[in-house]
């Protein structure tokens, strides 16, 4: 609805527009009625109406003069001069070009009609040229700021040369190169924070209160920040980006994390870029909120520690066990090992996480239960293993899917019969180097030995004794592809302290002795 003002000092005239025509469906609404000019004056300012209908003779202040003091304040609603016969012609040659419309007393309602219609259509006309002005703007802004931050990303990344730009372009974009020094520093952080304008606005205070000139290329979760000075300025950089994210931290409790280059010349940004690419990635071992410098990490070593099939029988092990602090202790030992490691590109620390969640995987699909279904997501996803950048996030990803695995054995626990033996069928696998015979499982699992051996029999298609000499078996003849084991070794690996009896157990179940499957897998 558009409003509308009635200023007039005859109380039944006022009365009499206000019912002489419906104005709910003319699509307006009468916001207020003022007896004189002094007072419409006051309701114009208040209410600020869209339309102001007003008779010229009023005492103390004429509707003239109100029309004028309105416009000499810059406010202009649609006027519509009420006015008698002897008086529209000076009124008309007075007021010119400055009213939308006069009306002869007495109104006749078709010819008001007539004009608040016309009215209307200049105001929607107005605001609809109005919005398209505004997109216009927008639209020209925005593509302003799209090729200014694309050249500051091409720069920065070395794509181009700044020698090749040219000087009315760079002024055009408002990209200052004549500064001495130069880093790249790359942002992590929310993608609705990076392309907040307000907070450029703040990084560029922050840091030009130190001398540092920033160009900011934002991204959809990676922003690029080019950074001249006059002088080396590694130290006021790293001070500055502190500030930044220190403050947007209190703020707005989100976190950034900057890779910074050395400092540098303009002729070695490409060089800088590939510094700050390397030196992000190492928020895996940092975590998030990180200020990393290039010059503070360290040289690939090449070298890695963990074996994750080790790791994932001892977790798999305080799983059966419905041991959580096992559970959780041995992912902190898995990861500590990854941090001794030294610097190893992100890539290698999922290709391990995934090796051991492929063990895990394996290990209880071979139990005919489908991790995927226990947990409630894809654990072989690496899309969503990727969403987890740093080694906390990834240990409590992991952690969350083994207590969720824990959680169905513990469940199972409860039970006795058939739902019991997932755990016994997982102790033993993660066991199978310790004497784990039926009176062991009878007092571990408290179950009746006899009763267990008929269920597992009725579950498994097996006996106990023979499904486990056949996890010892398989486990023997992994290891046994590797030609530097010792058979008497793995006898003792797989749950035989005679190697005499491992090596006729071993040919009954594969028809040939330990030392000659040995050499047909290492043979070439």
């Amino acid at each position: 609805m558009h409003t509308v003002l009635i200023v007039d000092d005859d109380a039944m005239i006022v009365r009499g527009l206000e019912q002489f025509v419906d104005w709910g469906e003319l699509g307006f609404n009468i916001v207020g009625t003022a007896r004189d000019g002094e007072e419409g004056m006051e309701a114009i300012r208040k209410l600020q109406p869209e339309v102001v209908l007003t008779d010229i003779q009023m005492p103390y202040k004429d509707g003239l003069a109100m029309i004028e003091d309105c416009l000499r304040d810059g406010l202009s609603p649609h006027f519509v001069v009420l006015t008698g016969f002897n008086e529209f012609e000076y009124a008309r040659r007075a007021l010119k070009s400055r009213v939308s419309d006069y009306l002869l007393k007495p109104v006749e309602e078709q010819e008001l009609i007539a004009v608040m219609g016309g009215i209307r259509t200049q105001i929607e006309r107005t605001a609809k040229t109005k919005e398209d002005w505004n997109v216009l703007q927008s639209a020209v802004s925005a593509s302003f700021s799209f090729v200014r931050e694309k050249l500051v990303r091409e720069l920065a990344t070395g794509e181009i040369s700044p020698s090749s730009i040219e000087d009315e372009r760079l002024v055009y974009y408002n990209i200052r190169l004549a500064d001495e020094r130069y880093q790249v520093a790359l942002l992590q952080g929310e993608a609705q924070l990076l392309g907040d304008d307000k907070l450029q606005e703040f990084m560029t205070s922050a840091l030009e209160k130190r001398g540092i000139r920033l160009h900011l290329a934002r991204g959809d979760a990676i922003g690029t920040m080019l950074l001249g000075g006059e002088r080396d300025m590694e130290r006021d950089v790293t001070e500055g980006l502190a500030d930044i994210s220190g403050k947007v931290k209190e703020w707005l409790g989100l976190t950034l994390t900057f890779g910074v280059s050395e400092s540098g010349a303009l002729t070695e940004l490409k060089e800088l870029y590939r510094q700050a690419e390397l030196a992000l990635q190492h928020k895996m071992f940092r975590g998030g909120g990180s200020i990393i410098a290039y010059g503070t990490i360290p040289e690939e070593s090449g070298e890695f520690s963990p074996v994750p099939q080790e790791h994932a029988r001892r977790l798999l092990a305080a799983v059966s066990e419905n041991d959580e602090a096992g559970v959780l202790s041995e992912l902190d030992d898995f990861f500590r090992e990854i941090r001794r490691s030294g610097s190893l590109p992100s890539h290698d620390v999922y290709r391990t996480c995934s090796e051991l969640l492929y063990e895990v995987r394996k290990a209880l699909s071979e139990m005919g239960l489908a991790v995927d279904k226990l947990v409630g997501e894809d654990v072989s996803s690496s899309d969503k293993m990727r969403r987890h950048d740093t080694l906390e996030g990834l240990c409590d990803w992991l952690a969350t899917i083994l207590q969720r695995v824990r959680a169905h054995f513990d469940r199972s626990f409860e039970h006795t019969g058939g739902e019991q033996l997932d755990n016994i069928i997982l102790y033993m696998r993660t066991h199978y180097a310790d004497n784990i015979d039926l009176d062991v499982i009878s007092k571990k699992f408290f179950i009746d030995p006899s009763y267990f051996c008929k269920v597992f029999k009725k579950k498994t298609g097996e006996t106990y004794l023979h499904y486990l000499t056949q996890i010892r078996i398989d486990k023997a003849c992994q290891l046994l592809s590797n030609p530097s084991s010792k058979v008497y070794e793995i006898a003792s690996l797989v749950g035989y302290e005679d190697q005499r009896y491992f090596s006729q157990v071993f040919r009954k179940h594969t028809g040939m002795t330990p030392s000659d499957y040995q050499k047909s897998k290492t043979k070439n």
